[in-house]
């Protein structure tokens, strides 16, 4: 049998197993992230210290870290999610106020019947979907506080990280010396283009994400809107979902703002702060955090994520990324293999 469909059949039960076995990967896939973040970090640390203190200090710097977030930030959007799923049913009613205004222009179209009918199932729909929101809301923060004190993600993904960081020169030096000496030169320029790409979108992205956490969180605050925390940190979040964070963030506060009733100075400001935000992300943040030679398409992020999610939950969510910056860089090479061949040519 020809030895690339034996490959084939490798690559294929490999992701078989890899496929049972995602319930018990998490720590190690989670591990595996946070030591490629990190690894620049540890490699100007051990200029000044051994590998194994450095990589040490790291993983006690980013538990205390987790830590912190969990005991603050937790509680915070506890407590804002419990009164958020308090007021959906007043928020239903005024949504549907502000529809029967716009329906009564249409009224004499409609019997009474009809819009009665029409009002209770806007109303037992718009309930479902905020109720749905408002309870997924609260098992995501429970589920976290239940997840991240699972033993899995206490004791596994520490110790697993510290191994990592502290051999990682040593793993990437045996990748590279299996490499066959006639196509080390090309495995290495792919490898140093995936890196660079992976690089560019997991690191810079993080940070987008984290600097617009905090703005949103605090400006929403600030002017005066309730629940801006929960409301601003959500938004950060999803800002690396190419439009959709942006979108949620805009529309919860906008149903809020509502229900709250905002001043139009308040919505003012409210609008400046989306506005702000869309311009330093797309203009000054992205930009300069994640750079232009990602060559990740929203539209393609986008399909990974949902793919990765609904394969394999949280974990597929974790490696859609990754898997689509390698993809994307082994089909642009590809591409250029296949527009320099013969056949693309016309040549014999």
């Amino acid at each position: 049998m020809n030895k690339n469909i034996w490959i084939l059949l490798g690559v294929i039960l490999l992701g078989f197993l890899v496929y049972q076995i995602s319930g018990i990967l998490l720590p190690f896939v989670l591990a595996f992230i946070l030591a490629y973040a990190l690894n620049p970090i540890a490699n100007k640390m051990e200029h000044k210290m051994p590998r194994g203190v450095a990589s040490g200090t790291l993983v006690i710097g980013v538990l205390m870290v987790a830590i912190m977030m969990v005991l603050i930030i937790t509680p915070i959007l506890q407590s804002q999610v419990m009164d958020f799923t308090l007021r959906i049913p007043k928020l239903v009613n005024l949504i549907w106020d502000k529809l029967k205004d716009i329906l009564t222009y249409g009224r004499h179209n409609m019997t009474e019947q009809q819009l009665y009918q029409l009002s209770d199932s806007v109303s037992g729909t718009v309930l479902n979907v905020f109720q749905g929101l408002g309870s997924a809301l609260m098992h995501v923060i429970s589920g976290g506080m239940a997840v991240f004190s699972l033993v899995s993600l206490l004791l596994i993904t520490p110790v697993v990280l510290f191994y990592l960081m502290r051999d990682w020169p040593h793993v990437s030096r045996n990748v590279k010396e299996m490499i066959p000496m006639t196509k080390r030169t090309v495995a290495e320029n792919l490898m140093k283009e995936i890196n660079t790409t992976l690089a560019g979108f997991i690191r810079g992205q993080a940070s987008v994400c984290l600097i617009l956490a905090i703005y949103y969180a605090t400006a929403l605050s600030v002017i005066g809107l309730e629940m801006g925390a929960l409301v601003g940190i959500l938004t950060g979040v999803m800002i690396f979902i190419p439009y959709v964070g942006y979108a949620i963030g805009l529309i919860l506060s906008v149903l809020l703002g509502l229900l709250q009733g905002l001043t139009m100075t308040q919505w003012l400001c409210l609008g400046g702060v989306f506005l702000i935000g869309q311009i330093a992300e797309s203009y000054f943040l992205t930009p300069y955090l994640v750079g232009k030679r990602v060559g990740l398409h929203p539209v393609w992020i986008i399909f990974v994520l949902l793919a990765g999610g609904m394969v394999a939950g949280f974990l597929g969510v974790l490696l859609a990324v990754p898997f689509a910056a390698v993809l994307g860089v082994l089909i642009r090479h590809l591409i250029k293999w296949y527009q320099s061949s013969d056949f693309y040519k016309g040549s014999k």
